[in-house]
């Protein structure tokens, strides 16, 4: 059942698709309310919920890989989380759910097609989980049950089809952007070897953190400094 901009929605229909009753209907409202519905017609909204699913996600996403993959080396495991933990694919799931269907927005927001924002239906879902490790009094194994139920075959399956996006800048600077709303800085700080055969080392800078990376191009250079940066952060 679609929800309109009021926010009128079948509570009972989304449970049934996740497999969890909630004891308190208002978390599971507030994970599903924009920002924009809370100004316009009061109440609380999922950011803090989101702050708090983004961590609890991260760390089932990550127990399962591990359960799955145990002979993967970190450096293998750390592109494979920051893709999974991405806003492209938590979104899918998110869809799943049809999660969309359910974000409570205000009328302009509605209008302007804010629902289907993978952004939003991101954030939405990590929302979702921190309100029903809430609901069940922080009972991380139930949680970690349910989600398992509903993806971990998705997820077991996106990574032996390496359906895993390569675009190691692009997964970067959505980690960047969601941990300190800031952009990766890359430079070129060598060029060797003959004109048509050279050699580009680019430096990645995030915060504190740096790292090199080496190709036969400017933009494979960066690719595999943002790699490593992955790496590093993760």
């Amino acid at each position: 059942m679609q929800a309109s901009f009021s926010g009128k929605f079948n509570a009972e229909s989304l449970e049934e698709k996740i497999g969890y009753k909630f004891k308190d209907k208002g978390l599971l409202v507030q994970a599903l309310t924009h920002v924009s519905y809370a100004k316009e017609s009061g109440g609380s909204h999922y950011e803090v919920l989101e702050f708090l699913g983004d961590a609890i996600v991260n760390f089932i996403i990550v127990d399962i890989l591990v359960k799955n993959f145990p002979r993967k080396r970190e450096g293998a495991l750390a592109p494979l989380k920051a893709f999974l933990i991405s806003e492209d694919f938590l979104s899918e799931l998110a869809k799943e759910l049809d999660l969309q269907n359910y974000i409570r927005l205000s009328k302009r927001e509605h209008l302007k097609g804010t629902r289907n924002n993978i952004s939003i239906m991101s954030d939405v879902f990590e929302a979702l989980w921190a309100s029903i490790y809430i609901d069940c009094d922080r009972n991380a194994n139930l949680v970690k049950d349910i989600f398992a139920k509903l993806f971990e075959k998705k997820i077991i399956q996106t990574v032996r089809e390496q359906r895993i996006r390569k675009d190691y800048k692009s997964l970067l600077q959505e980690i960047t952007q969601g941990r300190w709303k800031e952009k990766p800085v890359y430079r070129v700080i060598k060029m060797e070897g003959p004109e048509h055969d050279k050699i580009f080392t680019v430096e990645c800078t995030v915060k504190k953190y740096r790292t090199i990376g080496t190709g036969k191009s400017k933009k494979d250079a960066e690719q595999k400094a943002a790699e490593k940066m992955i790496e590093l952060l993760s």
